[in-house]
């Protein structure tokens, strides 16, 4: 995995750009009002001019089908081949361009950007789960763009599809893997979670950015349940498919052996988003025992991993602790040697692993 050189949190949204125009001064008087107050109150005006706009989630899919599959500056020849539909505008604009209060002179710059620079990051982003189409990504919160956030809230909904949406988008196999692989939705949510740490906010944009290096310290998964009276439970599985079937009894082991809550009566309606839940959950269990190969960028630059449910947390994966965990069972090799071989390799890998995830925890 190539990565080019790390850039320093502030200097990713705060970088000049010689092409943006002259903006006109602000009258002396003002910039004089500005300056003279106490230093503690300008920086929270400072807060409120720097933040970026916020946006609603959608309503529902029908309301959102201005999308389209995602390009990457690194191959525009080629588009992304995954079931991941993103909003055609870019909402990240804003956020590359230099904000106007750091052109206006050299004081207020580098007040700007010490308070950038000691502000958390907290990104909100909204996925519908549209049944036989896929993931729909959306971005609602993105304060600044960093290399490093604080924390993601990504809460996740479901929904049918609409009666009216593009037949290319439709899939119905979401949920069916081929050759012996995951399912179709399994590559799409990886996929996400893999190009946000290569690539930052603009993996969710429709032309995803060069690749860099980004990380994240708490990563929330909240699935919310579908409204009351809902009664359909099913996942988008085809009908009498094996997987269904091996999920619902999974998903029955899971709450009769009381690892997992069983929905209370009058709540019946939330049961798609624990299935959806104990889903996530398994599959990122079945991701992370791959430590030295496809788990490896998120034992990298995740911290934590909190799978919800309405705001409830259901699982809870802490990186530090199930790397401290590795390997969850003793090496035993055909002899001593090559025993202690393998314990050394995987003993140098976590030393490298904890080195790099120091840098940004």
């Amino acid at each position: 995995m190539q990565h080019q050189a790390r850039t320093k949190p502030a200097e990713l949204a705060l970088s000049t750009q010689t092409s943006l125009p002259a903006l006109p001064k602000p009258p002396r008087r003002v910039m004089a009002g500005l300056l003279s107050i106490a230093p503690e109150l300008r920086d929270l005006i400072l807060e409120e001019v720097l933040r970026l706009p916020e946006r609603e989630a959608p309503v529902d899919p029908s309301a959102s089908q201005d999308r389209k599959r995602r390009k990457y500056r690194d191959d525009m020849r080629c588009s992304d081949g995954h079931d991941i539909w993103v909003k055609e505008k870019n909402f990240l604009a804003a956020a590359q361009k230099t904000p106007a209060i750091m052109l206006v002179n050299r004081q207020l710059h580098a007040e700007a950007a010490a308070v950038i620079a000691r502000t958390k990051t907290h990104y909100r982003l909204d996925v519908m789960y549209v049944k036989e189409c896929g993931l729909w990504p959306t971005w609602l919160s993105v304060p600044r763009l960093a290399h490093h956030a604080d924390s993601i809230y990504v809460q996740f909904r479901i929904f049918d599809p609409p009666a009216d949406v593009n037949e290319d988008w439709r899939n119905p196999r979401q949920f069916l893997g081929g050759d012996g692989g995951p399912a179709m939705i399994v590559w799409n949510f990886f996929a996400m979670m893999k190009d946000y740490l290569l690539h930052g906010p603009t993996a969710f944009e429709s032309l995803v950015a060069t690749k860099n290096s980004f990380s994240v310290k708490t990563l929330i998964l909240d699935i919310l349940p579908p409204p009351p009276g809902t009664k359909d439970d099913n996942l988008g599985f085809p009908p009498g498919s094996a997987q269904g079937s091996r999920l619902e009894r999974f998903v029955a082991s899971r709450m009769a052996s009381h690892r997992w809550p069983i929905p209370p009566e009058g709540l019946e309606h939330t049961m798609p988003a624990e299935k959806l839940a104990i889903f996530i959950a398994g599959r990122l269990s079945s991701l992370l025992s791959r430590h030295e190969d496809y788990g490896a960028p998120v034992f990298h630059r995740v911290g934590s991993i909190d799978i919800r449910v309405g705001g409830e947390t259901r699982r809870l994966f802490d990186l530090d602790e199930l790397l401290d965990m590795i390997p969850t069972r003793p090496i035993k090799a055909k002899t001593p040697e090559e025993t202690l071989k393998q314990q050394k390799t995987i003993d140098d890998w976590k030393a490298t692993m904890s080195k790099k995830r120091k840098t940004w925890g």
